[in-house]
C-alpha cells in the first residue's frame, strides 16, 4: 500500500474532526476550535507547497536587480531567510513611501509590484479559511 500524501492525511484529519468529533462537542469554545481545524486541515490540504521560498527568491532577484539603489542598500537583509528578507523589503517600502526621488520611484515600479502581486497571491490561498475563523462551517 503506498504511502499517503499530505493531502489525503489533511483530508483525513478534517472528515475526522468535521464528522466524527464535532458533532459530539457542545461546549461552544471547544466548537470553535473544532471548526477552526477543519478549515486549517482544508487550507493544509490544499496549500501551494514551496510558495514561501519561490517568494523569497523572487524577492531576492528583484532586490539583486537594484543593487545600486541607496534604500536597497540601505536595507539590504542580513541574509536570504524569509524572515531578513520580509522585514528587509518592509523597511525598503516604508523607506521608499517618503522618497520622491529616483530611488523611491525605482522601489515602487520594480519591488511594490512583486510585493503586492504576492500579497495578492497569498490572500486568494488563505482566504477559504476567513469563514472557518468566524466559526461558519459547510455541513
Amino acid at each position: 500500500m503506498p504511502e499517503p500524501s499530505d493531502a489525503e492525511l489533511w483530508h483525513g484529519v478534517e472528515h475526522t474532526v468535521h464528522r466524527v468529533l464535532l458533532p459530539h462537542i457542545s461546549d461552544d469554545w471547544a466548537r470553535a476550535a473544532a471548526v477552526q481545524l477543519v478549515g486549517l486541515a482544508r487550507y493544509a490540504s490544499t496549500r501551494t507547497a514551496g510558495r514561501i521560498d519561490r517568494n523569497v527568491a523572487e524577492l531576492v532577484g528583484v532586490l539583486d536587480s537594484l543593487a545600486g539603489n541607496p534604500i536597497v542598500a540601505a536595507h539590504r537583509p542580513a541574509s536570504d531567510s524569509p524572515s531578513d528578507v520580509f522585514a528587509a523589503v518592509g523597511s525598503m517600502m516604508a523607506a521608499a513611501v517618503g522618497d520622491d526621488g529616483a530611488a523611491g520611484d525605482e522601489i515602487r515600479s520594480a519591488l511594490r509590484p512583486v510585493v503586492t502581486r504576492q500579497l495578492d497571491d497569498e490572500l486568494a490561498e488563505t482566504s477559504a479559511m476567513i469563514p472557518f475563523f468566524r466559526g461558519q462551517i459547510d455541513d
